[in-house]
């Protein structure tokens, strides 16, 4: 029986958006979506368009990774399963793509473990493939959204005619989506078992108990700040600022918004003892100092996003074996949780403390109040212990 052959990636990303997007292969297609007019974007192929609208984020390390990932799946199955040119996909395509992200098959040749895509020696790993797994509703329509971003570069800037998803985006504007509710958050008790999982394991070498010592210091961290793990890995101690006696994190978020978070006592008092533990020559933060608010064991690299995330899942499950056997609720939660949920956590925590929407609006970097306001769970806490009292027993006697 024939080997399938592996899914190769077409491009590498870097930070300046550089890839192998003019060899993409182009199809002899109908190319219906062609325009017909001048082009404002320096590209006669796909490759090039690609090239063009990625180089857009450069400067924007995290945006970039993602949208290049999710033009290279499109493309992979336009390639492989499809046949077909940028400028030949019809709404037809991107609803059938949408069903593939759901159940990738071949899932042999779709779908591995999460590898690096390129070898040391730089050359292409054979084990890379461009799934893990089937994905949820959630990311496809994350996805669907960079997508939207992609064709409607493309129409702007004349490449193409139209953007095939256009329709679905008029659809969502008629119809309201339902009032969301965050609900990926951890329980104070699932964070104190994990900080505990973390002190009792056994680090029984210096590299170990580096890693047990950082794990404890980023929870800490994204649980008092509110960070995004990308914000995270691409920032430096310099960043804590002190004015009077107050802390904060001056942070470079998303859509490179500036915002200045508050740092509490708890927090000041972990990144003391982080810093102690690891031997940086201070307790608090020099001016202007260039140690990676997350380094790595040689204290001069930061860990990358990914590498926090990963941690984080490590830690998530140590403390899940807290709850094994006794409470399997608490166990799954934790084994499912990811970095984002302390970002959630902050938010919940922080109105739960009397903080007015406003205050966690600009600690979160938030762009919209309404997204602040998807934390109402922290309500309905009081309208649970408003409404125990309810009974059908007469108890008056």
């Amino acid at each position: 029986m024939k080997k399938s052959s592996p899914i190769k990636p077409l491009f590498i990303v870097s930070n300046k958006a550089e890839h192998m997007g003019n060899s993409i292969i182009q199809f002899n297609c109908d190319n219906y979506n062609k325009k017909l007019k001048a082009v404002l974007i320096d590209a006669k192929n796909d490759g090039e368009a690609i090239s063009s609208f990625l180089s857009e984020y450069k400067d924007s390390p995290e945006t970039l990774r993602s949208y290049t990932k999710e033009i290279e799946r499109l493309l992979l199955w336009c390639i492989h399963v499809e046949k077909i040119n940028i400028a030949s996909i019809k709404r037809d395509h991107l609803l059938k793509y949408q069903k593939f992200l759901k159940t990738p098959t071949p899932k042999k040749i779709w779908c591995g473990t999460n590898v690096a895509r390129v070898n040391k020696d730089q050359s292409l790993n054979e084990n890379w493939r461009p799934f893990v797994k089937g994905l949820s509703n959630n990311t496809i329509n994350k996805i669907i959204k960079i997508l939207d971003s992609f064709f409607n570069y493309l129409v702007q800037t004349n490449y193409l005619s139209g953007n095939p998803l256009a329709i679905d985006r008029k659809r969502k504007k008629r119809h309201h989506t339902k009032p969301k509710i965050i609900d990926r958050y951890l329980e104070l008790d699932e964070i104190h078992a994990v900080l505990q999982a973390l002190k009792e394991y056994p680090a029984t070498d210096d590299t170990k108990q580096f890693q047990v010592t950082r794990a404890n210091y980023i929870i800490l961290l994204l649980l008092y700040t509110g960070l995004r793990i990308s914000e995270a890995a691409n920032h430096r101690m310099g960043n804590f600022i002190q004015r009077e006696d107050n802390w904060f994190l001056k942070v470079t978020g998303k859509g490179k918004k500036t915002r200045e978070i508050p740092i509490p006592d708890q927090l000041l008092k972990a990144l003391i003892n982080f810093r102690v533990a690891i031997g940086l020559s201070t307790d608090c933060p020099k001016f202007r100092e260039r140690t990676p608010l997350i380094p790595m064991q040689n204290i001069k690299q930061s860990i990358s996003a990914r590498r926090v995330d990963q941690i984080l899942r490590w830690a998530f499950n140590l403390g899940a074996e807290q709850f094994a056997g006794n409470e399997p609720r608490k166990e799954s939660k934790l084994r499912a949780a990811s970095a984002h949920w302390l970002r959630h956590s902050y938010v919940t925590y922080l109105l739960d403390s009397g903080a007015s929407l406003k205050v966690a609006q600009e600690n979160a970097g938030h762009s919209n109040v309404g997204t602040t306001m998807h934390y109402r769970h922290v309500a309905q806490v009081d309208r649970h212990t408003a409404t125990r009292g309810l009974s059908l027993t007469d108890e008056s006697g």
